[in-house]
C-alpha cells in the first residue's frame, strides 16, 4: 500500500471518529433533554344542550352547549383542581320577577355552580348575527337566586323552602364576534337568561 493511500485511510478514520463523538455529545446535551412540550390552551367541552365537566382553577375551561351558547371560566376561579358543574338548557325563567317588562332572548339556562369571582369574570355568551337591543331597551342577563317566598314569587318555588328571585346584570352586544355577552362577577347556581328591559327613565 502506498504512503498516499495510508494517509487517506488514516484521515477518513479520524473524521469518522470526530463525527461519532459530536453525535454522542449532542445526544448527551442537557439542553436537549430538558425540552418539554408546550403548555396546552384552555380546554373546551362541548355537548348538545348540556355539558357536565370538572373545571380546574389552574387551566380554566370553556363549556359549549351548542346553538352558539358558551360559558367561559377564567384561570384563577376559586374552584380548586376539580369542581364538577353543569351547564344546560332549562325550563322557562320567571324573568318578570326582575322587571315586569322583561323580554327574554334565547333559551333559559341552568348553571349548577354558585361562584363569586375574585379577578376575571365568568363570561356567558350567545351568538347573534345582529344587535337584538331595541330603542329604549337595554341588554341584561336575568340571574335566578333563592329568596323568601313573598308576593308574586310564591308561585315559583325552589328547593329548600325558598322561592325564585331575579337579579338583573348588564350585558352587551359584541359586534366583532357577533355575540351577546355578559361578564358575571357572581352566579346564583340556578337559571340564567339573556333579555331586554327598559332603560332607566323609560
Amino acid at each position: 500500500m502506498s504512503r498516499t493511500m495510508v494517509a487517506t485511510t488514516v484521515l477518513f478514520s479520524m473524521l469518522a471518529l470526530a463525527g461519532g463523538s459530536q453525535l454522542s455529545a449532542q445526544k448527551a446535551s442537557p439542553i436537549q433533554d430538558d425540552v418539554k412540550p408546550a403548555v396546552s390552551g384552555m380546554p373546551t367541552f362541548t355537548g348538545k344542550g348540556k355539558v357536565t365537566e370538572a373545571i380546574n382553577m389552574e387551566t380554566g375551561a370553556v363549556f359549549d352547549i351548542g346553538g352558539g351558547i358558551t360559558m367561559t371560566f377564567p384561570k384563577g376561579l376559586p374552584v380548586g383542581r376539580s369542581r364538577l358543574v353543569t351547564l344546560q338548557k332549562a325550563g322557562k325563567l320567571p324573568g318578570k320577577l326582575g322587571h315586569p317588562k322583561f323580554q327574554p332572548l334565547g333559551p333559559s339556562l341552568d348553571f349548577s355552580g354558585a361562584f363569586n369571582t375574585n379577578s376575571a369574570p365568568i363570561v356567558l355568551a350567545m351568538a347573534s348575527k345582529k344587535d337584538p337591543s331595541k330603542r329604549g331597551m337595554k341588554l341584561v342577563v336575568a340571574m335566578e337566586v333563592g329568596t323568601f317566598c313573598e308576593g308574586p314569587n310564591k308561585a315559583h318555588k325552589l328547593k329548600g323552602g325558598l322561592c325564585s328571585g331575579i337579579e338583573l346584570q348588564d350585558a352587551e352586544y359584541d359586534g366583532a364576534s357577533q355575540r351577546v355577552v355578559a361578564k358575571l362577577r357572581s352566579t346564583g347556581g340556578l337559571r340564567l337568561q339573556f333579555g331586554l328591559v327598559p332603560e332607566e327613565g323609560e
